[in-house]
């Protein structure tokens, strides 16, 4: 006998009260990767507001209970962030600043020039940092270049290995 549309609700229902709205592997690699300090806490608040939209937009009750879980994991992470940094969120950002865009200059020229394609625009911006910030920015540029390197010649050598045949029958 075949369920009945309730049945079938109750069991992809209960499977998706489970599901979370963003896995952590997505939050900490995609979303947030590579943030930290007062930039990093704006772009927690920023996302309390994004999620808050999503919520009030959200008509279905799993997905606003998924979107409110997510909310207090990342209130939660504001927390913590803002215990680190402190009361005086403008001055800690002014003092990230040469930081912040040392690593964020430095990452897009090394996707630049993994893909062979240098833009006026970084380099412009790189240009306008002080001397030693652009020098720091280079040299940061050319560590990730070498690492992703290594890495991936080291992946490329574990894949062949995988490929290479062990013996002679396995040639035919």
């Amino acid at each position: 006998m075949p369920l009945q549309q309730n049945d079938i609700l109750y069991t992809a229902r209960s499977i998706l009260s489970k599901v979370p709205y963003r896995t952590k592997f997505e939050r900490e690699n995609f979303l947030f990767s590579n943030q930290e300090g007062p930039r990093f806490l704006i772009a927690l608040c920023r996302d309390i507001e994004f999620l808050n939209t999503e919520y009030v937009k959200s008509t279905n009750d799993l997905e606003k209970t998924a979107i409110l879980a997510e909310m207090n994991i990342i209130a939660a992470k504001i927390n913590d962030v803002k215990t680190n940094i402190g009361d005086d969120i403008a001055k800690e950002l002014e003092d990230a600043e040469p930081r912040y865009w040392v690593e964020e200059l430095s990452r897009k020229a090394a996707i630049e020039a993994l893909v062979q394609k240098t833009t006026a625009e970084n380099m412009g911006q790189m240009l306008k940092l002080p001397a030693e910030l652009y020098e720091e920015a280079i040299t940061k540029c050319q560590y990730f270049l070498n690492v992703i390197s290594k890495v991936t010649r080291q992946a490329e050598r574990k894949a062949n290995l995988t490929n290479t045949p062990t013996s002679t029958n396995d040639v035919n």
